[in-house]
């Protein structure tokens, strides 16, 4: 739930006959290889491999690393602009306002420490600042949030964009990653050159209805669109 996804494969008896696998030889040449360690000491806390570890007392702000300084493309579908589009106190205004995100998004988010309380499904989330670049406003607490025993899908609240109707089904929603929690959110027009530059960059599909997502680069994202993020 917090950056570590992992999968494993099982492998009966039958099939490790078939191929000639051992356990006791895996293990005895794992021991056997020759390890490379380094111990850091304890008299020279500011010594590299310290800063190896994720410091949970330091008040000190994380630097995000260069390979998490990226942009996530995203095309948005009908449930992520409806709310959007929609009029106040009207039957599509009903509900939360949250673009729907893939599954693979644990290293796009800071870690997810916030359990629910609500709902006997559980679901675990983590709050981030997100600039709404295109309606110059600031929201310091949205949410996003991963359904761990319903949908397996993350969610990223998005409240501040209803009835806005500034973005509609098949338009580019560009998601930046600036520092630890801190990201930018710009629209575009599916029918814009920016928004045809950028579309070859979502290359895998959420569900089965078109919506699209990938990840580009911050530095590229800055040369295609002009700015500076």
């Amino acid at each position: 739930m917090s950056q570590n996804v992992e999968a494993s494969v099982f492998l009966d008896n039958l099939t490790t006959n078939d191929i000639g696998f051992s356990w006791l030889d895996l293990t005895k040449s794992i021991v056997n290889q020759k390890w490379d360690i380094y111990q850091p000491s304890l008299q020279k806390m500011n010594a590299p491999a310290w800063k190896l570890l994720f410091d949970e007392v330091s008040t000190a702000p994380i630097i995000l690393d260069e390979t998490e300084a990226v942009s996530m493309i995203l095309v948005l579908g009908h449930a992520d602009t409806a709310r959007i589009q929609a009029n106040k106190r009207s039957a599509a205004s009903k509900g939360t306002q949250y673009f729907w995100l893939s599954k693979d998004c644990f290293d796009f988010f800071p870690p997810l420490t916030i359990r629910n309380t609500r709902g006997y499904k559980t679901a675990y989330s983590t709050l981030i600042k997100m600039n709404y670049v295109d309606l110059g406003l600031i929201d310091n607490e949205c949410r996003v949030t991963f359904e761990a025993e319903n949908n397996f899908d993350f969610r990223l609240g998005t409240g501040k964009l209803r009835y806005t109707k500034i973005a509609q089904s098949g338009d580019i929603a560009i998601i930046s990653r600036i520092k630890e929690s801190e990201y930018s959110l710009r629209i575009l027009r599916m029918s814009s050159r920016n928004a045809k530059a950028l579309l070859p960059f979502a290359l895998n599909f959420i569900g089965h209805k078109g919506k699209k997502y990938g990840f580009i680069p911050n530095s590229e994202l800055e040369t295609i669109l002009k700015i500076k993020l």
